[in-house]
């Protein structure tokens, strides 16, 4: 029988995330706990699945109230890549693929794929019976003409990237869709999971003009109203094609973008899930019996994003001045109460392109000294935009402001709202600096693409052929351990050449009511398994 103590440890790994209720009761096993030891283990206050604990089985009905934390500025997918958009769109639409939350790629309308030999071909298998919201039943047509509407140029997506390697894409009959590649792409399934991969029907973009005001989907909530900075009503699709789902009669998206009022709601029962809990409100909704956390992990970065097509900024000495001035470690106090891991590089240590290294410190005297090398001694004044409803990277431009004032850079904040913000950073390029951020990412080819030379997603206007053709070989390669290798020599690389000063990785956690079963995290922040949540009440 396992020791006081190592129970106790074990207990604790559960409670913080560390252990899934699973891989507690395997370690426990080990240790000689019994399962029903284990098994008994509190629906913990965090962790990756702590609201999964199911007490008999899923009650239908019901409507789930989620506090969300910004306005999605629209409704398609495919004219902004926003989070807070994708946070409603995955709920309405179906793509070929989806994530699931140990971030491998499962199917979703595909019921199967095949690829060929030589990496260029696949081919998927559609689901038969699939029908839109409008009754229209969804046929490879449709995938063929969403795709296609991507990557048109006269849509300028911000997210057509996600296809860059498409060659084309057929319809040979209603239920088989091929995609061909230019080059082999080692991420193409996880870029069919993107949300402005949706599968969409024509006529309904052909009615409306565009899908700014209307959503038809496939997905297992139909679009009913929104109303902008206010609410998105969602209804139960009672075609949906996968048995049994969803639980819920409808879902209530509320826009509650001020961190205390978004945790208010939930402890006073006003909302019964919350997305982005606040830092700040961690220990207090941990120690809430009426609430579980789940969540922790999740891929992200946050960094400042310099427009090099603006002086001082094309001086890599200035961006170097301003790697060495920042205190990540400040940053994460301020902004992330803690809960944060600093980084100098856009991916966490534990995720498998990462170059491996430690932060370095600040060092004020370097900085001054790169600033008299670039010609500003003096310093001089900029400005820094960024998002007004996401609290934590706002508060984190409010630190970055003060820690450059060191080296007599005079930054203007900006604070942009979600829609202003998409539009004046990642389409018009219209700032100096940018304390922003990227999410949701399965496959590291999405993040390296924003620094390849005019690709839709490079804001910052970055270019470097020797980088662009590591992107090129890091996404042609399939072997994991050679793509690493790939990627941590473009990481080297930008360590130098600083298009991002990167800050830090925060912890993402959803919150809800004890009685809001079946609810799982995914690392990506997306909220896909509300279609598997039911109310217990």
């Amino acid at each position: 029988m396992a020791a006081p103590d190592q129970f106790e440890t074990l207990f604790r790994e559960f409670l913080n995330g560390s252990l899934t209720r699973r891989q507690a009761m395997l370690r426990g096993a080990g240790l000689g706990v019994g399962a029903a030891v284990v098994g008994a283990l509190p629906v913990g206050r965090s962790g990756s699945n702590a609201a999964l604990a199911q007490d008999g089985a899923p009650k239908p009905g019901g409507v789930l109230t989620m506090g969300m934390q910004s306005d999605p500025g629209g409704l398609d997918p495919q004219k902004q890549s926003l989070t807070a958009l994708w946070h409603v769109v995955e709920h309405i639409y179906s793509r070929l693929t989806k994530v699931e939350p140990d971030l491998s790629i499962a199917p979703e309308l595909a019921e199967s794929w095949e690829i060929s030999e030589d990496g260029l071909t696949y081919t998927f298998k559609l689901h038969q019976g699939v029908k839109f919201h409008n009754g229209r039943e969804v046929v490879a047509g449709d995938v063929k003409y969403s795709y296609e509407r991507l990557v048109d140029p006269a849509m300028a997506s911000p997210s057509a990237a996600d296809l860059l390697s498409m060659a084309g894409v057929e319809a040979p009959d209603n239920y088989t869709v091929v995609l061909t590649l230019k080059a082999r792409d080692a991420s193409i399934l996880a870029n069919l999971a993107a949300q402005s991969c949706i599968i969409i029907p024509k006529e309904v973009v052909e009615q409306n003009g565009d899908l700014a005001q209307v959503a038809v989907g496939s997905g297992p909530f139909a679009f009913k109203e929104y109303v902008p900075n206010t609410q998105i009503t969602l209804e139960r699709n009672p075609d949906y094609f996968e048995e049994g789902l969803p639980y819920l009669d409808g879902v209530e998206l509320l826009i509650a973008a001020e961190d205390t009022s978004r945790t208010a709601a939930l402890v006073q029962g006003s909302v019964d899930f919350i997305e982005y809990v606040p830092p700040k409100d961690i220990e207090l909704l941990q120690g809430d019996s009426s609430i579980v956390l789940a969540g922790h992990s999740i891929q992200q970065i946050r960094m400042i994003g310099f427009n090099l097509r603006k002086e001082p900024f094309n001086n890599v000495k200035v961006r170097q001045a301003i790697n060495a001035v920042v205190n990540r470690d400040d940053i994460v106090a301020a902004s992330l109460q803690g809960h944060g891991t600093t980084t100098d590089i856009p991916f966490s240590q534990d995720f498998w392109p990462a170059l491996k290294r430690e932060v370095p410190p600040p060092d004020v005297e370097k900085a001054k000294q790169l600033m008299t090398e670039a010609g500003y001694a003096d310093g001089f004044k900029t400005s820094i935009t960024t998002w007004a409803e996401y609290g934590t990277i706002k508060d984190a431009a409010v630190v970055v402001q003060e820690q450059l004032k060191q080296i007599g850079i005079d930054a203007e904040l900006n604070a942009l709202p979600t829609g202003e913000m998409g539009q004046v950073v990642y389409v018009d390029f219209d700032f100096d600096m940018a304390v922003t951020g990227t999410s949701g990412f399965v496959d590291p080819h999405g993040v390296m693409l924003d620094f390849k030379t005019g690709e839709s997603g490079n804001f910052v206007g970055y270019s470097n052929p020797e980088v662009d053709k590591l992107i090129d070989a890091g996404i042609a390669e399939t072997d994991q351990a050679k793509r690493a290798e790939i990627y941590q020599q473009i990481q080297e690389i930008l360590l130098q050449d600083l298009p991002w000063v990167n800050l830090l990785i925060g912890q993402q956690y959803e919150a809800m009511k004890t009685y809001v079963k079946g609810y799982e995290h995914i690392p990506t922040g997306s909220n896909l398994k509300v279609r598997e949540v039911w109310l217990d009440k």
